[in-house]
Parts: C-alpha cells; structure tokens; sequence
C-alpha cells in the first residue's frame, strides 16, 4: 500500500475550489453518501495537487426553522485541525448565502454528545432540533385509538369529505407536495419512494393518505425494516388539522394495514415539536432507542 504524503500545511498551503470533473472521484471518495445532484467544492494541498479535503452541498432544503440546504464536510485525517474544515466551511455557507438561504444544516444528524457533535460545533454550528428514534408495539394501538375515533365520528368533528387511502390509491404529486413543504426532501429520491421503487421505498398498502375532499392533508409513509418491525419515515399533517381526529385517524389506518401485514412494531423518528407524538408512545409502552441532535449555522 502507498503511504500517504506528509503534509504540512502551514508551509505549502492550500486552495478551495468549486469540484471540476477531474475532482469528482476524490470527492466521491471522501463523501461516498452524497447524491448525485449535490454540489461539490474540494481543498487541494499546493505542494502535491492533491484533494485533502471536500464538501458537499445538497439540493434538497429543509424548510425550517430557516430555509437551507445540507452540508457534509470531510478532511483526511493528517490535515485535519489546519483551518482546512473551516475554509470548506466558510465557501459552503458563502455558497448557500448567495442561493439567499438563512442557514446551512448537517446533512446527517450526530449522535447526541458524541464527536460529530463536537466536531460541527468547531465550525461554528450549534443545535437546532432533537431527534428520538422510537420503538413501540402495536398491541394497544386499536384498542385505545378506536374508542377515541368513535367519539370524534358521535361528535360531528370529522368533516363528512374525509376519508383515508392506502398509498397506492393516492395521488402521489399531492403527497410528494406535502412531504416536500412540511419535512423538506429530495424531489426524485421521494418520487422513487412513492412509486415503489429502491431501498427504503414506501409500503403502498400500510402507508397511508388522508384527503378532505380533494386535497391531500396529511400520510404517513413507511418502510419495512423487517418481518415485524415498520418503519414509519413521514408522519405529517397540515396544520390546521393537527392534534386531533386527523392525526389519530392516520395512525388508526396505519395500524390496522401493518397488523394485517404481520407487523408488530413501528420504529420512527419524532422532533422537538411532536411533544404529543412523545407524550403519546410514552403512554402506549414506546421506548426512546437513540437520540441525535441536528445541527445548523446560521448565516449573516
């Protein structure tokens, strides 16, 4: 095996560019995970006109707290704690504040307090949102949400338009629209889930969409993880009919179809802003299996 170069920063130098064509492979090296739609800039070592370092920026945006796209930063390890990061860093977030973002975020979310964390905070980033990974049985599901549906039906509140379809039966430009303007996203890795197709893809029969009328106002879409185990990646629904008969109708629905199917558990993700979501699967016997922070750096 070659040995890599010794490199020594401080007398040779560097540059960061926006990636070439002939970059490409070195940056898809040191970030393998990246889309292919991403943009790319690269650090080249002077002296050896080698790439040290990259960073990518994704296409897709999350939509709050402030509109912005995702970022990775990789350096190899004997250039690291040379301003080498914070250079990527710094064109990254010069990249996106000309695009006219308020912000840039990790691409991925870290482990909380672990050295990712650490890592990005270096960079001038800091916490914008927790994220816990849940995993609860589906055994109470029906019997405490059934109840409750029976009494939103007796009280008129659910409108007489409204009706829950599997995935398959829905319109999927409408809920890619409301995925994309509630959790953000890429636009063809989306449509690919929807349609079936790729690792990840949605379950058209335990997935569900609810409509009033003719407008889709809420879904949740999950995956099979395994024989037994769901995992629910959408839970979205539009704000003015959130915290009550919507939310409790969706995973209702979901429920019945997965159970149907042999699944016994859904795994998901819940947000700072899901307290509900939370105090709900604490009641139902859910447990919190990690914990992760996303991370953000606001711009000027």
């Amino acid at each position: 095996m070659t040995a890599l170069p010794t490199f020594d920063i401080a007398a040779s130098g560097f540059s960061v560019r926006a990636a070439t064509a002939t970059d490409a492979k070195a940056c898809r090296m040191l970030l393998p995970t990246l889309g292919v739609d991403a943009r790319w800039l690269v650090a080249i070592d002077r002296r050896h006109q080698l790439a040290i370092g990259a960073a990518a920026i994704t296409a897709a945006c999350r939509p709050w707290p402030v509109p912005g796209p995702g970022v990775m930063i990789h350096v190899i390890a004997p250039c690291r704690r040379q301003g080498v990061g914070a250079k990527l860093c710094a064109a990254a977030a010069a990249a996106a504040r000309a695009q006219g973002f308020g912000a840039i975020y990790a691409a991925q979310k870290s482990l909380l307090e672990g050295e990712e964390v650490l890592g990005w905070e270096r960079l001038g980033f800091t916490p914008c949102e927790t994220i816990e990974e849940h995993q609860l049985p589906l055994d109470q599901f029906e019997p405490r949400l059934q109840p409750l549906m029976d009494r939103f039906r007796r009280q008129g509140r659910i409108p007489a338009d409204a009706r829950i379809v599997p995935l398959y039966a829905a319109d999927r430009e409408q809920v890619l629209q409301l995925h994309l303007e509630h959790l953000g996203g890429d636009r063809e890795s989306l449509l690919a889930k929807l349609a079936g197709r790729g690792p990840g893809a949605f379950h058209p029969r335990y997935s569900r969409v609810l409509l009033v009328g003719d407008r889709t106002v809420g879904c949740i879409l999950a995956h099979r993880g395994s024989p037994t185990v769901a995992v629910v990646d959408a839970d979205i629904v539009v704000p003015e009919f959130r915290g009550g008969w919507a939310n409790l109708w969706l995973k209702l629905e979901a429920t019945q179809g997965a159970l149907s199917l042999g699944i016994t558990h859904f795994h998901f993700k819940t947000f700072d802003h899901y307290a509900d979501t939370r105090s709900f699967t604490a009641k139902l016997g859910g447990a919190v299996v990690k914990k992760f922070v996303l991370m953000h750096r606001r711009l000027a």
